[in-house]
């Protein structure tokens, strides 16, 4: 179990539990039009909506919303008087950009993304920047290949997943995410450890790293420069051993290095040398 990643979610999402236990949860937007004073968590996941359903502004109590997993292309100006919301759910949708009238939504703290093509990431994360409470952000879109400079304005996030992506190298201002606890960058075959190192060792807050398929065959030794790092997720690359310097890193808590390439006498090795210190999964 990802004991951070439930950690930092339970404490994040708390809010979410208790609008939940005080309000309905609506899944009929018909439904929800007839008590629209009343709505505070919708759910619209799966319903085949082609545009966003400007129907939706009318809840001005709104706080959780989900549209997952429809066919929405584009988010109208007017989403930005949703003053209330603290929970977006995108995900499944081929967002194209996000207007800057989004940044109005002061409130929002969970934020899921899908891209269809990543040509203005830079402005949307320009418009994220300006949300004071975002802490949790996940973007999905094949089509990343790389973060452009404005990643830094996400002052206040700490956990950001980017998985599936075809991201080399992160930009220099990736460090200036000083609250950042949690990064997912995993299923990301162009991914070079060595390069990045330097710029994720100045995040003074990292406790977990997932890089689960990203096909590394070796771990360089400068891993140990992760200072604050506790959790780290190697599993289902084509590592055949890891570096002594992750022995070392006293504040490590859990290493996962199942499905790879390594011989049974070493990870009998690991296993003896490591636990119960160290929790190692193979």
């Amino acid at each position: 179990m990802k004991l951070l990643v439930n950690v930092l979610l339970l404490i994040i999402s708390s809010s979410i539990v208790q609008a939940q236990s005080r309000a309905k949860n609506y899944t009929d937007l018909a439904e929800a039009i007839q008590n629209h004073d009343s709505v505070e968590w919708l759910t619209l996941s799966n319903q085949q909506l082609q545009n966003f359903p400007l129907e939706i502004l009318k809840f001005r109590n709104l706080k959780y919303l989900d549209l997952s997993q429809n066919k929405i292309t584009e988010l109208p100006a007017s989403i930005g008087e949703l003053e209330n919301l603290f929970y977006l759910d995108l995900s499944g949708n081929r967002i194209s950009s996000l207007p800057e009238e989004f940044s109005k939504i002061k409130t929002l703290r969970n934020l899921y993304l899908e891209y269809s093509n990543a040509q203005n990431l830079n402005e949307d994360l320009e418009v994220l920047g300006k949300l004071p409470l975002l802490h949790v952000l996940n973007i999905h879109g094949d089509s990343i290949r790389r973060l452009p400079a404005t990643i830094g304005k996400l002052k206040s996030l700490e956990y950001l997943e980017l998985s599936n992506s075809e991201i080399e190298m992160l930009p220099i201002e990736f460090f200036q995410m000083q609250n950042l606890q949690i990064l997912y960058i995993d299923n990301d075959k162009y991914f070079d450890l060595s390069k990045n190192l330097p710029i994720l060792s100045r995040l003074p807050k990292l406790k977990e790293l997932h890089m689960e398929g990203d096909q590394f065959k070796q771990i360089p030794s400068e891993i140990n420069t992760l200072r604050s790092l506790e959790y780290l997720y190697l599993n289902n690359n084509q590592l055949q051993a890891i570096p002594k310097e992750l022995f070392e890193m006293k504040q490590i808590k859990l290493i996962d290095i199942s499905n790879n390439k390594m011989p049974n006498i070493l990870l009998d090795m690991y296993r003896e040398k490591l636990e119960p210190t160290i929790r190692i999964k193979f």
